[in-house]
């Protein structure tokens, strides 16, 4: 057995014996933050530390300004704070897309045509539908007609986020994300620059600033064009936030554009019906928003009127039935409020979308607790634009430090009862379900579980294969470990794997990603926190796994893939070096579809305050 192979058992031994999705945060600006106590070590001490960071990064005549409104961040009944990262901490990950941190998530399935301009979907529990995108607390819909509702999440602007939160709930991932906001009078600019292997070239720039009397005004930007060659066309993308406002205390109103221009070329396979065609579209979401309160504590309120627009210009190719001149747009209009006492927090939304011939009304409500002990959440959602009303309660329990139980159920409720799915034992509503324990022993925490959901239809990815049919899926069984901790010193280890009942449509029975990594700051010889060295290697693995088609199910073969991530921090400065697929696995997660090899990233990202 060559070397390459045995280093590739030897990291899925590591995946297997992996606990659930407790996902580690890298801060490499900051603090590496696990769910361990701090140490006199590598971690940085949390108070005095970054008390001496802010004082060295923040100049003495800066002002901190009353802060804009926020979404509400749900309460996470998922152990050890489930997967939150900022946006220090997004970038520490090398994560250059959506796609890239749900990898980390067990029960998720990335489907992936090519680099980072070609279409990615997520599936949860085997379904590529059970991915819903909300902004700012506005649940956004993918409008490209292209992806029938289908989220590609290579348009989500991660550049443009200050936090993303994962909510792993019973039946279906939400992803929580709230856009960048500046609270300093001193103006704040981001430079960063990417540059690698497929022709890949990207630059980003922020700038933002408060005034004297509480306006602010953002401006940022990212542009990145890629050239694989072969099989794929160059493809470019320019994407632009601008916010303005005003925040005073106990309340504020800002105005925010976020726009995308997309331009995407065809990818090739052997069948010529495969394609993926050309794309020139533009995708402008605005909204205008005034808050009363803080999310954080006490009565709070707040009101936002949105418009999205999605515009195709590209030229209609053969088998496209997409209209050249198509367009869609949508409003939205969000009266959402609550109050948060202690532990508790209550909140309610109403939510009106309009556009593309309808108008849907959908009311919902939030409840949470959360102390050192346990943790409860509880959301019931009204009928939503695929007319499912949804129900769940999740749950941690933690008797003592070193021990955790964790629970969720939930249950769709559909408008009409698709027939289809009576044969399959779908006699009555479908319902969702997770059991989970984990033991801490010293730093490194070991936990495991199940997920389990009745029979479902599932979306069809017609943008990859048109000829993709929507189909009934039967009851599912999954049982997932996962470890997370600290080994030894600086080394930690975050790794997950999963096992369902069998080898599914869009899923393999066998999934695991392994991730070791050294982070440190090495205090004793840099005391002033101003610099960090990460360096990690990332082992994947799937088995076998099938894709619907009208000719009969087509199968896919297991793979496994190796990719490292080099980074240093000196000062406000940090420069990376991201391998991916180091030993040049050729695979595919779509037939007809190969994934890039040997693909390296790197470049440099730089804070300024000036």
């Amino acid at each position: 057995m060559g070397l390459s192979r045995r280093l590739g058992l030897g990291l899925l031994v590591g995946a297997v014996l992996h606990g659930e999705a407790h996902a580690q945060v890298r801060d490499t600006t900051r603090e590496v933050r696990v769910p361990v106590p701090p140490r006199e070590d590598s971690l940085l001490k949390r108070d005095s530390l970054l008390q001496r960071d802010s004082a060295r990064t923040i100049p003495p005549k800066d002002s901190i300004k009353a802060p804009l409104a926020a979404a509400e961040a749900p309460v996470l009944a998922d152990p050890n704070g489930s997967f939150v990262w900022d946006r220090r901490d997004v970038f520490s990950t090398g994560a250059l897309t959506v796609q890239d941190l749900l990898d980390r998530v067990p029960g998720v399935t990335g489907l992936r045509s090519g680099w980072i301009s070609q279409p990615m979907v997520a599936g949860f529990l085997g379904d590529p539908g059970r991915v819903r995108i909300f902004l700012d607390g506005l649940e956004l819909a993918e409008l490209d007609p292209r992806m029938a509702r289908l989220w590609d999440l290579t348009q989500i602007p991660l550049w443009a986020l200050d936090d993303i939160q994962v909510e792993r709930g019973p039946s279906e991932i939400r992803i929580h994300m709230r856009s960048w906001r500046v609270d300093r009078t001193t103006p704040f600019t981001r430079t960063d620059i990417y540059t690698g292997d497929q022709s890949t070239n990207l630059y980003r720039g922020l700038f933002g600033r408060r005034y004297p009397h509480g306006e602010v005004l953002q401006i940022a930007g990212q542009q990145f064009g890629t050239d694989p060659g072969r099989n794929i066309e160059s493809s470019d993308q320019l994407g632009v936030l601008a916010r303005i406002g005003l925040a005073r205390n106990g309340w504020s109103v800002d105005a925010m554009l976020l726009r995308g221009d997309r331009n995407r070329g065809r990818t090739f396979t052997l069948a010529a019906d495969d394609t993926i065609p050309a794309t020139e579209s533009t995708r402008s979401d605005a909204y205008l928003r005034v808050g009363v309160g803080t999310t954080e504590s006490g009565p709070w309120v707040q009101a936002i009127a949105s418009a999205s627009k999605y515009a195709y210009g590209g030229k209609g190719e053969t088998g496209d039935t997409t209209s050249s001149d198509t367009s869609r747009s949508e409003s939205q209009y969000l009266l959402t409020g609550g109050y948060t006492l202690g532990p508790w927090r209550a909140s309610f939304a109403q939510r009106v979308r309009v556009g593309m011939r309808r108008r849907i009304a959908t009311p919902s409500a939030r409840l949470g607790f959360e102390t050192n002990l346990i943790t409860l959440s509880a959301l019931g959602e009204g009928r939503g634009a695929d007319s499912i009303r949804r129900f769940e309660v999740s749950s941690v329990v933690r008797p003592v430090s070193f021990l955790f139980l964790a629970g969720s159920v939930g249950t769709e409720q559909p408008e009409v009862l698709p027939d289809s799915l009576r044969p399959l034992g779908f006699s009555e509503l479908p319902r969702f379900m997770r059991g989970e324990a984990g033991l801490r022993i010293r730093d490194l925490w070991l936990s495991g579980g199940m997920m389990r959901r009745n029979a479902v239809i599932l979306d069809a990815p017609a943008i990859f294969r048109p000829q993709t049919p929507t189909i009934t899926d039967p009851k599912l069984d999954g049982v997932f470990v996962t470890v997370r901790g600290r080994l030894w010193k600086a080394l930690y280890a975050d790794a997950q794997a999963i096992q369902w009942s069998d080898s599914g449509w869009y899923r393999p029975q066998y999934q695991a990603r392994s991730e070791l990594y050294v982070s440190t700051s090495m205090l004793e010889r840099f005391p002033n926190g101003n610099f960090h060295f990460l360096v990690s290697a990332v082992h994947e693995y799937r088995s076998t796994s099938y894709w619907p088609d009208a000719a009969g199910p087509q199968r896919i073969t297991g793979y496994r893939t190796i990719s490292t991530l080099l980074q240093f921090r000196i000062l406000q400065a940090e420069v990376f070096w991201n391998f991916r697929n180091v030993l040049g696995e050729r695979y595919e997660h779509v037939p007809g579809y190969r994934l890039p090899r040997l693909s390296n990233v790197y470049g440099v990202r730089w804070e300024f305050w000036n």
